[in-house]
């Protein structure tokens, strides 16, 4: 069967359920930013893979237009999602999962902790990859005619044989690689156990050496992995961020500070993200010649490259660090549509690559600037996968287990 796996970043579980944290005794109230910040990153997920169904920039399943047809507002609007979005939001959730799961290690115990990452991480990886992929290939995209020449069976058997399940993770590279984040943290732990004494929130200085630090890496390995490029769905050129990311989760899980990280100091980085970070995003694709067409920012030994790697840093930390501010200060509540959202949000990013792509199939006839069908398709198709969770989670046994 044919395989078409090469998506942006795109899906998130924790595998810990904020809501039950040992010890706090409000747990649910005092965590709940950290859920509703959790489902709003899943919502920006569905939005960037219409993004990219609609701009022609990453790679997707399907993708209705080119990039080179776009428009100078269209290209401006598309490209500036795709990249600010693109810089942090996978990156928060690896922050998430690791203070989460630095919490769980410390509540359970190594052996109690690898067998809870192989059941939440690694069997909804293994339906992905044996079940919905190629259903995706199958069914909805037919790829290369597929069903003209054989039918289900012999279809999945080639599949199989072909080992055309490797790499065919679709958005579940995140969940791949944060198994894999989790299994060499529990090793690590095990030969060296975790110093828990509280300490104090990292001082702006060690944030700024951290960003810089994480742009030069990312900026090496695109000398070798430039942007655009993946070895079986992994995309190393983004790396840096995640990694950075998922270790400041495990030092805010391990020492406690996130809870008491300045608010000042945390709203402060989201305004200085915003008010520098998009401008400078201006002046990287202008000087940079990005806007036409010279992709010098996706790798190799210039500045272009060197700029966008840092300024992606930037965001990834400074915003990721700002928007968790923002959520405690704002959004610290729970209701029953914030319930709603929380339960689902891995059923939402487990789902909805098939329903994004049904309905922007279902739409390709209609004729709208490629915009303006991604302004509708998105929280068409969010809404259209929340459904289709909540129903899979009441009538499956065992799903809500595996995908709370």
């Amino acid at each position: 069967m044919a395989n078409h796996h090469e998506v942006p970043d795109s899906s998130f579980s924790t595998g810990y359920d904020s809501r039950s944290e040992p010890g706090t005794g409000k747990g649910t109230k005092r965590l709940a930013y950290l859920d509703n910040l959790r489902s709003f990153v899943i919502f920006l997920v569905v939005v960037m893979h219409s993004n990219v169904t609609y701009s022609g920039f990453g790679g997707w399943y399907y993708k209705e237009t080119s990039s080179a047809s776009l428009g100078l507002v269209s290209t401006a609007v598309f490209g500036l999602y795709g990249s600010f979005t693109q810089a942090w939001f996978m990156g928060i959730l690896f922050f998430l999962a690791a203070f989460f799961a630095a919490r769980s290690l410390a509540k359970r115990g190594t052996a109690a902790f690898i067998k809870e990452r192989l059941f939440r991480l690694g069997i909804p990886l293994l339906i992905y990859m044996f079940v919905i992929d190629p259903f995706i290939g199958y069914f909805i995209m037919n790829y290369a005619n597929v069903r003209g020449h054989y039918g289900p069976g012999q279809a999945y058997a080639g599949y199989l044989a072909s080992f055309g399940w490797v790499g065919a993770t679709g958005p579940l590279w995140f969940v791949e690689v944060l198994l894999l984040f989790s299994l060499a943290y529990a090793g690590w732990r095990a030969l060296r156990p975790a110093r828990t004494a509280p300490t104090d929130p990292p001082k702006t200085r060690t944030i700024v050496m951290m960003i810089l630090a994480t742009g030069l890496a990312a900026f090496s390995i695109r000398l070798f992995q430039p942007i655009g490029t993946s070895i079986a769905n992994l995309q190393f050129c983004y790396f840096a961020s995640y990694l950075a990311l998922f270790l400041l989760g495990l030092h805010a899980g391990e020492r406690g500070w996130l809870e008491v990280f300045p608010e000042r100091a945390g709203l402060r980085w989201f305004e200085v993200a915003l008010a520098a970070g998009l401008p400078l995003w201006g002046v990287i694709m202008v000087a940079g010649r990005a806007v036409d067409g010279k992709l010098l920012i996706a790798g190799g030994a210039n500045w272009q490259s060197l700029s966008y790697a840092i300024w992606e840093s930037f965001i990834a930390i400074g915003f990721s660090l700002g928007i968790i501010a923002v959520f405690r200060k704002w959004i610290n509540f729970e209701n029953p549509g914030t319930r709603l959202l929380a339960t689902n949000s891995f059923g939402i990013y487990m789902f909805h690559a098939p329903i994004l792509i049904g309905i922007s199939l279902l739409l390709k006839d209609w004729l709208a600037p490629p915009l303006l069908k991604h302004v509708a398709v998105a929280p068409l198709a969010f809404a259209c996968t929340l459904a289709v969770s909540s129903l899979l989670l009441r009538r499956i046994p065992g799903l809500r287990a595996v995908l709370k």
